[in-house]
């Protein structure tokens, strides 16, 4: 087939696939029109007819959903939360990172506000600056460096691992106790930011979500049943998902952060368990779950640990390369881990409220992960 011929052959396709995405039709003719134009400039002329195709579904894909974070954006997070956040509590500042950043040229610290505080994309950066893009990029990469040894540095005398949790419009002191327990030094972010850095993390928390995960970020068009979702929230989990999956940091997924593992490997979720047929299992209450042999979660946790979930939404389709590693007794999955992953493991459960149960399943997670993240 030629390539004006699968261009024409997935005008349809690509078109449905976009309004599903965006719910505009005008729009999404819009973004399958740049979707052909990026394909002229720069597809796999000579590939055959089924990567042509996988190459525009992709480009059509990502279009959207950069028009998707350009209608929810809000504020973005600076190079640390802690930076750009005097009302918070004590407990919260950490008076290094501002140390940090102030050993760094005038020069550095525009260029990391500009990124990450006022949240410019390379590109605009760029332009600011007057540079191309690629110069943008490696300014930020050097001022990053930067400030990443300095910060270093100055935490040398603290052996404690820093675990980086995200959050929402989650209450964040039940994690906090959960991790600092076992000696983690936690850095919170909460809110609806998008943007983010994770310079000098240790491990990576995803926290569970009040609001659902769009479809739209797994190809599924919005069900009834799906009524509120923070797009750009779970955007900017799905890219530390990625950057700590690609470094091998150390991961916990909990409840949401468990479906964003999925879904980072290509799966899909039930947008309502009980319209799925799940009804026979209440997963907004406790109930026991029962875990494979040779296993993290079977080491971790036991057989048949009691857990505390509160969910409508779960795992549907399973993502490629990972593993179930708990189901609950209606057949549900309800733990995953990353084979070949140093340590990534997601729970549909919150070990944060598990952790002074009879077997303190909680507790033990906790202290697997800062156990991982020392090693780090």
């Amino acid at each position: 087939m030629t390539f004006d011929a699968i261009l024409s052959e997935q005008s349809g396709p690509l078109t449905r696939r976009l309004l599903r995405m965006v719910g505009d039709r005008e729009t999404a003719e819009d973004l399958r029109q740049e979707t052909f134009a990026r394909a002229w400039r720069s597809a796999p002329r000579g590939a055959q007819t089924p990567v042509v195709r996988a190459w525009l579904h992709r480009t059509a894909t990502n279009l959207a959903l950069d028009e998707l974070r350009r209608r929810k954006r809000r504020d973005h997070v600076p190079l640390h939360g802690a930076l750009a956040d005097p009302k918070a509590s004590d407990a919260h500042r950490d008076p290094l990172l501002r140390d940090a950043l102030a050993t760094l040229t005038a020069h550095q610290r525009l260029v990391l506000l500009l990124r990450f505080e006022a949240g410019l994309s390379l590109r605009e950066l760029g332009e600011l600056l007057d540079l191309s893009e690629d110069a943008a990029r490696k300014r930020v990469a050097r001022a990053r460096a930067a400030f990443l040894e300095a910060y270093t540095s100055a935490n040398a005398d603290d052996e404690r691992p820093t675990v980086l949790l995200l959050l929402g419009r989650e209450d964040p002191g039940p994690y906090e106790r959960w991790l600092s327990a076992p000696g983690a030094r936690v850095r919170t972010l909460t809110g609806m930011q998008a943007g983010l850095d994770l310079a000098g993390a240790d491990a990576l928390v995803l926290g569970g979500s009040e609001t659902d995960i769009h479809p739209g970020l797994y190809g599924e068009t919005q069900g009834p049943h799906v009524r509120h979702t923070d797009l750009t929230r779970h955007l900017r989990d799905l890219a530390a998902l990625r950057h700590a999956l690609a470094t091998d940091l150390p991961v916990i997924g909990v409840c949401s952060g468990t479906q964003l593992l999925n879904i980072v490997h290509g799966g899909t979720l039930h947008q309502d368990l009980p319209s799925s047929g799940y009804d026979a299992l209440d997963h907004r209450d406790a109930h026991d779950v029962t875990t494979a042999g040779g296993t993290l979660a079977r080491r971790l946790l036991g057989d048949a640990p009691g857990v505390i979930s509160e969910h409508h939404q779960a795992v549907k389709t399973l993502g490629r390369g990972l593993r179930v590693t708990s189901k609950a007794r209606d057949g549900l999955v309800e733990a995953l881990e990353v084979p070949g992953h140093r340590f990534a493991l997601g729970v549909q459960w919150h070990p944060e409220r598990c952790v002074n149960g009879p077997d303190g399943s909680g507790h033990r997670m906790a202290e697997a992960l800062v156990e991982a993240a020392t090693a780090a």
